[in-house]
């Protein structure tokens, strides 16, 4: 991008220029996607970052005018940094959120007979330990919806995002995400090897 000038990548970017968006992303999402993957994330959350950090380029030149009196790349970088960290931060509290209201479904099955001998901060540190892991291990469409639910997302904004056919559909896939992440959790080996301590 030697002979592109900052002022053409944005209007490349508002005009949706292929040619343009296409020598961004080989050019800058290198460095983007080696950020992530040190800081825990996975290509493809460096994808849906780096499409992000995009778009609010994209809006900031549209709406705002946006003048870049540096490095392009550096710009994009930052953008592409705080919403990282904002994302890590909002899936912190999500976590907590998610938590709490499955407790509340796993205890009506008995969990409190696992761990009645068991102090209570042990026991929420435990349960929250086997509910974050095993929630890693559900599908990316899966926990984005739980996601969703858990910062209060209604179900018909939930099914815009999804692009589902309906809010009927979006009340199924939810239920079925659930399910799932519930039977993972009771199947831990780690929760059966605690059951018979």
């Amino acid at each position: 991008m030697r002979n592109i000038s900052v002022e053409q990548i944005l209007d490349g970017i508002v005009n949706n220029n292929s040619f343009i968006i296409h020598k961004v992303y080989k050019k800058f999402f290198v460095v983007v996607r080696k950020y992530i993957q040190s800081q825990g994330g996975r290509e493809a959350d460096a994808k849906d970052v780096f499409q992000d950090g995009i778009m609010v380029i994209y809006e900031q030149r549209k709406n705002k005018n946006l003048v870049i009196n540096h490095d392009f790349g550096t710009y994009l970088f930052s953008v592409c940094k705080h919403i990282w960290l904002n994302r890590l931060r909002a899936e912190k509290k999500m976590v907590l959120k998610e938590y709490d209201s499955l407790i509340y479904e796993l205890e009506k099955q008995g969990w409190n007979e696992i761990i009645k001998n068991t102090e209570e901060t042990s026991y929420k540190e435990y349960r929250a330990r086997i509910y974050q892991e095993n929630f890693e291990k559900m599908s990316e469409e899966c926990r984005k919806l739980l996601k969703m639910t858990a910062e209060g997302l209604s179900v018909k904004e939930i099914t815009l995002r999804f692009g589902y056919k309906s809010e009927g559909f979006t009340y199924k896939k939810r239920s079925i995400c659930k399910a799932r992440l519930m039977k993972l959790i009771n199947q831990d080996s780690k929760l059966r090897k605690y059951e018979n301590l």
